[in-house]
Protein backbone atom coordinates (compact mmCIF):
# COMPACT_ATOMS: atom_id res chain seq x y z
CA UNK A 1 0.00 0.00 0.00
CA UNK A 2 1.40 3.38 -0.98
CA UNK A 3 1.92 5.65 2.00
CA UNK A 4 1.15 9.35 1.49
CA UNK A 5 3.51 11.87 3.05
CA UNK A 6 2.50 13.35 6.45
CA UNK A 7 4.03 16.78 6.02
CA UNK A 8 2.25 18.19 9.08
CA UNK A 9 2.85 15.22 11.38
CA UNK A 10 -0.84 14.28 11.29
CA UNK A 11 -2.52 11.16 9.88
CA UNK A 12 -6.30 11.15 9.48
CA UNK A 13 -8.33 8.05 10.35
CA UNK A 14 -11.94 7.98 9.16
CA UNK A 15 -14.20 5.30 10.61
CA UNK A 16 -16.96 4.55 8.06
CA UNK A 17 -20.59 3.63 8.83
CA UNK A 18 -20.08 -0.09 8.16
CA UNK A 19 -17.35 -2.72 7.99
CA UNK A 20 -18.21 -3.13 4.32
CA UNK A 21 -16.19 0.05 3.71
CA UNK A 22 -13.06 -1.09 5.58
CA UNK A 23 -9.65 -1.42 3.93
CA UNK A 24 -10.07 2.01 2.30
CA UNK A 25 -13.13 0.92 0.29
CA UNK A 26 -14.82 4.03 1.67
CA UNK A 27 -12.77 6.03 -0.84
CA UNK A 28 -12.82 3.51 -3.71
CA UNK A 29 -14.72 4.46 -6.86
CA UNK A 30 -14.26 0.99 -8.37
CA UNK A 31 -15.94 -1.04 -5.63
CA UNK A 32 -19.51 -2.31 -6.24
CA UNK A 33 -20.41 -0.42 -3.05
CA UNK A 34 -20.11 2.81 -5.06
CA UNK A 35 -23.71 2.67 -6.24
CA UNK A 36 -24.87 5.84 -7.93
CA UNK A 37 -21.33 7.22 -7.44
CA UNK A 38 -22.13 8.05 -3.82
CA UNK A 39 -18.52 7.45 -2.72
CA UNK A 40 -17.16 10.17 -4.98
CA UNK A 41 -17.24 12.86 -2.22
CA UNK A 42 -15.17 10.52 -0.01
CA UNK A 43 -12.68 9.93 -2.83
CA UNK A 44 -12.38 13.67 -3.43
CA UNK A 45 -11.95 14.33 0.29
CA UNK A 46 -9.07 11.85 0.59
CA UNK A 47 -7.48 13.21 -2.58
CA UNK A 48 -7.70 16.82 -1.39
CA UNK A 49 -6.35 16.13 2.10
CA UNK A 50 -3.46 14.03 0.85
CA UNK A 51 -2.50 16.65 -1.73
CA UNK A 52 -2.20 19.01 1.22
CA UNK A 53 0.01 16.66 3.23
CA UNK A 54 -2.51 14.76 5.38
CA UNK A 55 -2.56 10.97 4.75
CA UNK A 56 -6.08 9.50 5.03
CA UNK A 57 -7.04 5.90 5.83
CA UNK A 58 -10.09 4.06 7.08
CA UNK A 59 -9.65 3.56 10.82
CA UNK A 60 -9.45 -0.24 10.62
CA UNK A 61 -5.98 0.17 9.06
CA UNK A 62 -4.59 1.96 12.12
CA UNK A 63 -2.63 -1.03 13.46
CA UNK A 64 -1.22 -1.77 10.01
CA UNK A 65 -0.02 1.77 9.28
CA UNK A 66 0.94 3.21 12.67
CA UNK A 67 4.58 2.05 12.46
CA UNK A 68 4.92 3.79 9.10
CA UNK A 69 4.09 7.09 10.82
CA UNK A 70 5.98 6.70 14.10
CA UNK A 71 6.37 10.43 14.71
CA UNK A 72 2.81 11.36 13.79
CA UNK A 73 -0.39 12.04 15.68
CA UNK A 74 -3.50 10.17 14.51
CA UNK A 75 -6.74 12.14 14.25
CA UNK A 76 -9.76 9.85 14.56
CA UNK A 77 -13.07 10.86 12.96
CA UNK A 78 -16.08 8.60 13.36
CA UNK A 79 -18.09 9.19 10.18
CA UNK A 80 -21.25 7.25 11.00
CA UNK A 81 -19.51 4.36 12.77
CA UNK A 82 -21.57 2.72 15.55
CA UNK A 83 -21.22 4.63 18.83
CA UNK A 84 -19.82 1.67 20.76
CA UNK A 85 -17.07 1.13 18.20
CA UNK A 86 -16.22 4.84 18.24
CA UNK A 87 -16.07 4.85 22.04
CA UNK A 88 -13.87 1.75 22.20
CA UNK A 89 -11.44 2.78 19.45
CA UNK A 90 -8.20 3.75 21.18
CA UNK A 91 -4.46 3.72 20.59
CA UNK A 92 -1.16 5.50 21.09
CA UNK A 93 -0.92 9.05 19.77
CA UNK A 94 -4.64 8.90 18.91
CA UNK A 95 -6.83 11.98 19.27
CA UNK A 96 -10.61 11.69 18.95
CA UNK A 97 -11.70 14.70 16.93
CA UNK A 98 -15.39 14.19 16.16
CA UNK A 99 -18.19 11.66 16.03
CA UNK A 100 -20.75 12.26 13.28
CA UNK A 101 -24.18 10.63 13.72
CA UNK A 102 -25.37 10.19 10.15
CA UNK A 103 -28.43 8.07 10.90
CA UNK A 104 -31.48 9.15 12.97
CA UNK A 105 -32.58 7.41 16.19
CA UNK A 106 -34.96 5.13 14.28
CA UNK A 107 -32.00 3.49 12.53
CA UNK A 108 -29.28 3.66 15.19
CA UNK A 109 -30.90 4.25 18.59
CA UNK A 110 -27.73 3.20 20.42
CA UNK A 111 -25.87 6.19 18.96
CA UNK A 112 -28.29 8.58 20.66
CA UNK A 113 -28.32 6.68 23.95
CA UNK A 114 -24.55 7.21 24.01
CA UNK A 115 -24.47 10.89 23.02
CA UNK A 116 -23.25 11.92 26.50
CA UNK A 117 -20.43 9.37 26.41
CA UNK A 118 -19.44 10.43 22.90
CA UNK A 119 -19.33 14.08 23.95
CA UNK A 120 -17.14 13.13 26.91
CA UNK A 121 -14.38 11.63 24.76
CA UNK A 122 -14.66 13.51 21.44
CA UNK A 123 -13.90 17.18 20.83
CA UNK A 124 -17.17 17.52 18.92
CA UNK A 125 -20.31 15.51 18.17
CA UNK A 126 -22.15 16.34 14.95
CA UNK A 127 -25.82 15.41 14.54
CA UNK A 128 -28.97 16.57 12.78
CA UNK A 129 -30.16 18.95 15.50
CA UNK A 130 -28.69 20.15 18.78
CA UNK A 131 -31.85 20.77 20.81
CA UNK A 132 -33.02 17.23 21.51
CA UNK A 133 -35.66 16.59 18.85
CA UNK A 134 -35.78 12.79 18.63
CA UNK A 135 -33.35 12.15 21.49
CA UNK A 136 -32.57 13.16 25.07
CA UNK A 137 -30.05 15.97 25.49
CA UNK A 138 -26.97 15.13 27.60
CA UNK A 139 -25.94 17.29 30.60
CA UNK A 140 -25.13 20.89 29.73
CA UNK A 141 -21.40 20.50 30.41
CA UNK A 142 -21.09 18.15 27.41
CA UNK A 143 -24.11 19.35 25.40
CA UNK A 144 -22.01 22.36 24.35
CA UNK A 145 -19.98 19.93 22.22
CA UNK A 146 -23.01 19.14 20.04
CA UNK A 147 -23.02 20.73 16.58
CA UNK A 148 -25.45 20.70 13.67
CA UNK A 149 -24.08 19.09 10.53
CA UNK A 150 -25.28 19.17 6.95
CA UNK A 151 -25.44 16.11 4.73
CA UNK A 152 -22.93 16.25 1.89
CA UNK A 153 -25.00 16.58 -1.26
CA UNK A 154 -22.75 16.96 -4.26
CA UNK A 155 -24.08 16.80 -7.80
CA UNK A 156 -22.59 13.33 -8.27
CA UNK A 157 -25.41 11.70 -10.23
CA UNK A 158 -26.62 14.37 -12.67
CA UNK A 159 -24.52 13.07 -15.54
CA UNK A 160 -26.60 14.72 -18.22
CA UNK A 161 -28.62 17.87 -18.57
CA UNK A 162 -32.12 17.38 -17.12
CA UNK A 163 -34.89 16.80 -19.63
CA UNK A 164 -37.23 19.65 -20.29
CA UNK A 165 -40.66 19.47 -18.72
CA UNK A 166 -42.49 18.65 -21.96
CA UNK A 167 -40.54 15.36 -22.27
CA UNK A 168 -41.29 14.13 -18.76
CA UNK A 169 -43.79 11.57 -17.54
CA UNK A 170 -46.55 13.32 -15.57
CA UNK A 171 -46.79 10.76 -12.74
CA UNK A 172 -44.66 10.20 -9.63
CA UNK A 173 -41.40 8.24 -9.31
CA UNK A 174 -40.36 6.54 -6.07
CA UNK A 175 -36.89 5.06 -5.70
CA UNK A 176 -36.78 2.96 -2.53
CA UNK A 177 -35.38 -0.35 -1.40
CA UNK A 178 -37.67 -3.01 0.02
CA UNK A 179 -37.55 -2.47 3.80
CA UNK A 180 -40.25 -3.97 6.00
CA UNK A 181 -39.01 -4.60 9.58
CA UNK A 182 -39.02 -0.97 10.74
CA UNK A 183 -42.15 0.07 8.83
CA UNK A 184 -44.76 1.83 10.99
CA UNK A 185 -47.57 4.14 9.95
CA UNK A 186 -45.79 7.16 11.50
CA UNK A 187 -42.34 6.72 9.91
CA UNK A 188 -41.00 6.99 6.38
CA UNK A 189 -40.78 3.26 5.78
CA UNK A 190 -44.46 2.82 6.57
CA UNK A 191 -45.53 5.91 4.62
CA UNK A 192 -43.70 4.65 1.52
CA UNK A 193 -45.41 1.26 1.75
CA UNK A 194 -48.77 2.96 2.19
CA UNK A 195 -48.16 5.13 -0.89
CA UNK A 196 -47.09 2.10 -2.95
CA UNK A 197 -50.15 0.13 -1.87
CA UNK A 198 -52.55 2.97 -2.71
CA UNK A 199 -51.07 4.35 -5.90
CA UNK A 200 -48.62 2.01 -7.65
CA UNK A 201 -51.31 -0.44 -8.75
CA UNK A 202 -53.39 2.49 -10.02
CA UNK A 203 -50.50 3.60 -12.23
CA UNK A 204 -50.03 6.97 -10.53
CA UNK A 205 -46.78 6.00 -8.78
CA UNK A 206 -43.91 4.13 -10.46
CA UNK A 207 -41.67 2.20 -8.06
CA UNK A 208 -37.97 1.51 -8.57
CA UNK A 209 -35.46 -0.08 -6.23
CA UNK A 210 -33.74 -3.16 -4.89
CA UNK A 211 -35.25 -6.17 -3.15
CA UNK A 212 -38.89 -6.03 -4.27
CA UNK A 213 -38.77 -9.09 -6.53
CA UNK A 214 -37.60 -11.63 -3.96
CA UNK A 215 -38.45 -13.13 -0.57
CA UNK A 216 -36.51 -11.73 2.43
CA UNK A 217 -35.43 -14.19 5.12
CA UNK A 218 -35.70 -11.45 7.78
CA UNK A 219 -39.20 -10.44 6.67
CA UNK A 220 -40.60 -13.52 4.91
CA UNK A 221 -44.32 -12.76 5.25
CA UNK A 222 -44.17 -9.07 4.34
CA UNK A 223 -41.85 -9.65 1.39
CA UNK A 224 -44.01 -12.53 0.17
CA UNK A 225 -47.09 -10.29 0.36
CA UNK A 226 -45.48 -7.64 -1.84
CA UNK A 227 -43.96 -10.19 -4.20
CA UNK A 228 -47.39 -11.74 -4.83
CA UNK A 229 -49.10 -8.35 -5.03
CA UNK A 230 -46.74 -7.14 -7.75
CA UNK A 231 -46.87 -10.51 -9.53
CA UNK A 232 -50.67 -10.40 -9.65
CA UNK A 233 -50.61 -6.83 -10.99
CA UNK A 234 -47.93 -7.68 -13.57
CA UNK A 235 -45.48 -5.18 -12.06
CA UNK A 236 -41.74 -5.88 -12.13
CA UNK A 237 -39.78 -3.37 -10.09
CA UNK A 238 -36.69 -2.20 -12.01
CA UNK A 239 -33.36 -1.55 -10.30
CA UNK A 240 -31.76 1.59 -11.76
CA UNK A 241 -27.98 2.05 -11.86
CA UNK A 242 -28.33 5.80 -11.29
CA UNK A 243 -31.18 7.70 -9.68
CA UNK A 244 -30.77 10.42 -12.29
CA UNK A 245 -31.76 7.91 -15.00
CA UNK A 246 -35.20 7.80 -13.39
CA UNK A 247 -35.68 11.33 -12.10
CA UNK A 248 -34.79 12.87 -15.47
CA UNK A 249 -37.86 11.16 -16.94
CA UNK A 250 -40.47 12.27 -14.38
CA UNK A 251 -42.25 15.43 -13.33
CA UNK A 252 -42.47 14.39 -9.66
CA UNK A 253 -40.67 12.22 -7.14
CA UNK A 254 -41.73 10.93 -3.73
CA UNK A 255 -39.00 11.95 -1.25
CA UNK A 256 -39.79 10.60 2.20
CA UNK A 257 -37.09 10.60 4.89
CA UNK A 258 -36.87 7.53 7.14
CA UNK A 259 -38.32 9.50 10.05
CA UNK A 260 -39.53 12.97 10.97
CA UNK A 261 -36.77 14.76 12.85
CA UNK A 262 -35.70 18.40 12.89
CA UNK A 263 -32.71 19.03 10.64
CA UNK A 264 -32.73 15.48 9.26
CA UNK A 265 -32.43 16.30 5.55
CA UNK A 266 -30.62 13.69 3.48
CA UNK A 267 -29.69 13.23 -0.17
CA UNK A 268 -33.23 12.26 -1.22
CA UNK A 269 -34.59 15.71 -2.02
CA UNK A 270 -31.29 16.76 -3.64
CA UNK A 271 -31.17 13.73 -5.94
CA UNK A 272 -34.48 14.96 -7.31
CA UNK A 273 -33.30 18.58 -7.52
CA UNK A 274 -30.18 17.64 -9.50
CA UNK A 275 -32.34 16.08 -12.21
CA UNK A 276 -34.94 18.85 -12.40
CA UNK A 277 -37.61 16.61 -10.85
CA UNK A 278 -40.09 18.22 -8.41
CA UNK A 279 -39.94 16.53 -4.97
CA UNK A 280 -42.97 15.64 -2.88
CA UNK A 281 -41.31 15.85 0.53
CA UNK A 282 -42.01 14.41 3.98
CA UNK A 283 -39.51 14.36 6.83
CA UNK A 284 -37.84 17.24 8.62
CA UNK A 285 -40.61 19.47 10.09
CA UNK A 286 -38.29 22.46 9.71
CA UNK A 287 -37.38 21.77 6.07
CA UNK A 288 -38.52 25.27 5.03
CA UNK A 289 -35.93 26.81 7.34
CA UNK A 290 -33.22 25.29 5.13
CA UNK A 291 -34.71 24.91 1.65
CA UNK A 292 -37.03 27.46 -0.05
CA UNK A 293 -40.66 26.37 0.04
CA UNK A 294 -41.17 27.09 -3.66
CA UNK A 295 -38.69 24.34 -4.68
CA UNK A 296 -40.72 21.36 -3.43
CA UNK A 297 -44.22 20.21 -2.55
CA UNK A 298 -44.60 19.56 1.19
CA UNK A 299 -46.84 16.61 2.02
CA UNK A 300 -47.63 18.18 5.40
CA UNK A 301 -49.37 21.06 3.59
CA UNK A 302 -52.13 18.64 2.48
CA UNK A 303 -54.74 16.54 4.24
CA UNK A 304 -53.30 13.32 2.80
CA UNK A 305 -51.17 11.99 -0.05
CA UNK A 306 -54.15 11.64 -2.37
CA UNK A 307 -55.01 15.35 -2.14
CA UNK A 308 -51.31 16.16 -2.58
CA UNK A 309 -51.11 14.09 -5.78
CA UNK A 310 -54.31 15.67 -7.08
CA UNK A 311 -52.64 19.07 -6.66
CA UNK A 312 -49.54 17.84 -8.49
CA UNK A 313 -51.45 16.41 -11.42
CA UNK A 314 -53.43 19.65 -11.84
CA UNK A 315 -50.30 21.79 -12.21
CA UNK A 316 -49.84 23.36 -15.63
CA UNK A 317 -46.58 23.14 -17.57
CA UNK A 318 -45.88 26.75 -16.64
CA UNK A 319 -46.44 26.08 -12.94
CA UNK A 320 -44.14 23.06 -13.01
CA UNK A 321 -41.51 25.11 -14.77
CA UNK A 322 -41.76 27.69 -11.96
CA UNK A 323 -40.78 24.98 -9.48
CA UNK A 324 -37.78 24.02 -11.65
CA UNK A 325 -36.63 27.61 -11.95
CA UNK A 326 -36.83 27.94 -8.15
CA UNK A 327 -34.78 24.72 -7.80
CA UNK A 328 -32.11 26.13 -10.13
CA UNK A 329 -31.96 29.36 -8.13
CA UNK A 330 -31.51 27.46 -4.90
CA UNK A 331 -28.75 25.19 -6.25
CA UNK A 332 -26.86 28.28 -7.42
CA UNK A 333 -27.35 30.17 -4.15
CA UNK A 334 -25.16 30.50 -1.06
CA UNK A 335 -27.87 28.69 0.95
CA UNK A 336 -27.04 25.48 -0.90
CA UNK A 337 -23.32 25.64 -0.16
CA UNK A 338 -23.65 24.20 3.35
CA UNK A 339 -25.40 21.17 1.89
CA UNK A 340 -22.99 20.83 -1.00
CA UNK A 341 -19.94 20.92 1.25
CA UNK A 342 -21.42 19.25 4.32
CA UNK A 343 -19.16 17.36 6.72
CA UNK A 344 -16.60 16.81 3.94
CA UNK A 345 -16.21 20.55 3.57
CA UNK A 346 -15.89 20.93 7.33
CA UNK A 347 -12.98 18.48 7.34
CA UNK A 348 -11.21 20.37 4.56
CA UNK A 349 -11.76 23.66 6.39
CA UNK A 350 -10.54 22.12 9.66
CA UNK A 351 -7.22 21.24 8.07
CA UNK A 352 -7.15 24.55 6.17
CA UNK A 353 -6.57 22.85 2.85
CA UNK A 354 -6.03 24.66 -0.40
CA UNK A 355 -9.05 22.90 -1.83
CA UNK A 356 -10.30 23.13 -5.39
CA UNK A 357 -13.12 20.68 -4.70
CA UNK A 358 -15.00 22.10 -1.72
Amino acid sequence: MKRASARHGVVILIDPPSYHYYDNLFFDLETPLNRDNTLKPNFELKQTLEENGYPVFTADLYVEIKNSYKNCVFHYWSLGAPARRALNFNGKRLEKKAAILLEPPLIKPDDYINIGSLADVFDKVFLHNTFGDGYKLPPQKVAKKLHKFYWTNRDYSALQEPKKGTDRLPNVALIAGAHFKKAKCFNGYGKRLSAIKKFSIKGKLDLYGFGWNRIHLRSPFSSLYWFLKFFKAGIKVAQPSFKSEIYRRYDFSLCFENMSMSGYITEKIFDSFFSGCIPIYWGAPDIKDYIPKDTFIALNDFENLESCLNYCFRLTSEEKEDYRLAIDRFLESESFQKFQNGIHGFLCDFYQTDSKVY
